[in-house]
Order: structure tokens, then C-alpha cells, then sequence
């Protein structure tokens, strides 16, 4: 939890700028309780998480220069308590088996529901 606000910050990563925007208002509903940052790609990801406390990430996998995969590696490696969910339009069984190994992981599918997000939110919050 971040200490001036009290309030916790999930960081929502994907290189579809227009599905970032519409993810961040569709949770404004819940501004009163996490405060949502974006990022257009796994490097500017890890710059954000490397500068501010952040509680959660969520992030897509198939994005240009650093991938999801990529962000989760590193996120693995430097701050394996943080929860994470990833969100892809292209699950494979193989993509399934791989997140599986991650312990605080919940996978979303693309086209993904708004009230499917919150729900995970609200799980990998607590």
C-alpha cells in the first residue's frame, strides 16, 4: 500500500493505446479504491515499477520491443511478491502451461469483460 493515499496502485500494460484508455474509465467506478496507472509497453512498465510502489500488474503478453513475457521475467526475478494478471488474445495451451508456473499469476482471455477484470483486481488485492 502506498503511503500518502493509503490506497493501492495497479499498473495496466498493453501497447493498444485505445484498450488502456477504455480499461482505465472502466474502472474509474473504482477510484475511491486503487488508483490505475498505464503504460504503453513492457519497458516503460518496468521504468514505473522500478519508481513507484506498485500493488499489481496487469499486463498483456504479445507487445512490440519488451514483451509480457518479458515483463514477467523481470518481475519474477525483482519483485516476485507483486501479484500479476495477464490478459491475451492469443492463449494457447502452451501460453497455459507456462503462466501456470507463476504462483500469484490469474490469466485473463481477450476480448476480456470489465466486470471479469474487476473481479481479479479485487482477488489479487486482497
Amino acid at each position: 500500500m502506498t503511503e500518502q493515499t493509503g490506497m493501492e496502485t495497479v499498473l495496466i500494460v498493453d501497447d493498444e493505446k485505445t484498450f488502456l484508455l477504455s480499461l482505465r474509465d472502466g474502472l474509474k467506478a473504482h477510484e475511491n479504491k486503487f488508483r490505475v496507472l498505464t503504460a504503453e509497453g513492457g519497458k516503460e512498465a518496468i521504468s514505473l515499477l522500478r519508481a513507484l510502489p506498485i500493488d499489481l500488474l496487469i499486463t498483456d503478453l504479445k507487445m512490440p520491443e519488451v514483451d509480457g513475457f518479458e515483463l514477467l521475467a523481470w518481475t519474477t526475478r525483482e519483485k516476485p511478491e507483486l501479484p500479476v494478471i495477464v490478459m491475451t488474445a492469443f492463449g494457447t495451451a502452451d501460453i497455459e502451461a507456462q503462466l501456470a508456473e507463476i504462483d500469484s499469476l490469474q490469466y485473463l482471455e481477450k476480448p476480456l469483460a470489465l466486470a471479469d477484470l474487476e473481479s481479479a483486481i479485487f482477488t489479487a488485492l486482497k
